[in-house]
């Protein structure tokens, strides 16, 4: 069967660039599943497609600072994908630079 949507979608961190998410996995459908995760913001370039991951955390980079993003995690399978996961989120005002 199709896998069920991914379980606890989380923030566990964000910069000016990149936010960091981590899931927990719903019941797979008996088969080996991975996750999509993609984000969108307005006025900010979409990313140039959806990141897979066969793990249950991932971070994001190569995003606009202060920018609010919709995020949306699916599982899948080789039966199809689940319903997404969603989690709105917003980027830091600005990316901290190294110290010298």
């Amino acid at each position: 069967d199709r896998p069920d949507p991914p379980r606890s979608l989380r923030l566990s961190g964000v910069s000016g660039t990149s936010l960091s998410l981590s899931w927990d996995p719903g019941f797979n459908g008996g088969l080996p599943q991975h996750f999509l995760l993609r984000a969108e913001g307005p006025d900010a370039p979409p990313l140039p497609a959806a990141l897979v991951t066969s793990g249950f955390e991932l971070t994001l980079g190569g995003l606009r600072p202060a920018t609010p993003y919709d995020v949306t995690v699916r599982a899948r399978n080789a039966r199809g994908e689940s319903a997404p996961a969603r989690l709105r989120a917003v980027t830091s005002g600005t990316e901290m630079a190294p110290k010298p």
